[in-house]
């Protein structure tokens, strides 16, 4: 099999990635976006079922490529539900952006061992963010 023909197969498998499986939605509004040199970073809030309640979110996004249209992004999530229960998580992935539109794959570790998948939409224009989550463990 040549270089060619694997990276070929490779590329495919990468594109045709698919999550599937039980999944809530996870919606949120930007509070603020915060620009410096080669990262931005963005904060939201929203309400999330499953019962994790009120959750706020920051997010840096770096840039790693030539034309500022991918990199990764770190951050952290701060949720209370109505019982006062509250939890913390750390927020990594990757994204990519398309116009006004910053796709991203996150992986999310929680204090209570959770680790969730989370894929989703950043509309930069419409100021929301709107993932799936998918519970790994």
């Amino acid at each position: 099999m040549t270089l060619t023909a694997l990276f070929s197969l490779t590329s495919y498998g990468v594109l045709a990635y698919e999550v599937n499986g039980e999944s809530f939605p996870a919606n949120f509004k930007i509070t603020s976006w915060t620009a410096e040199d080669g990262k931005s970073t963005i904060t939201s809030e929203g309400v999330v079922g499953e019962g994790y309640g009120k959750v706020y979110l920051t997010h840096t996004f770096n840039v790693n490529s030539d034309d500022g249209m991918s990199g990764e992004f770190t951050g952290q999530a701060r949720t209370i539900n109505q019982d006062g229960e509250l939890q913390y998580a750390s927020l990594q992935g990757s994204w990519t952006r398309n116009g006004t539109i910053v796709t991203m794959y996150s992986f999310d570790t929680l204090n209570n061992g959770v680790i969730n998948h989370a894929q989703g939409k950043v509309d930069l224009f419409a100021g929301t963010l709107k993932f799936e989550v998918f519970e790994v463990n």
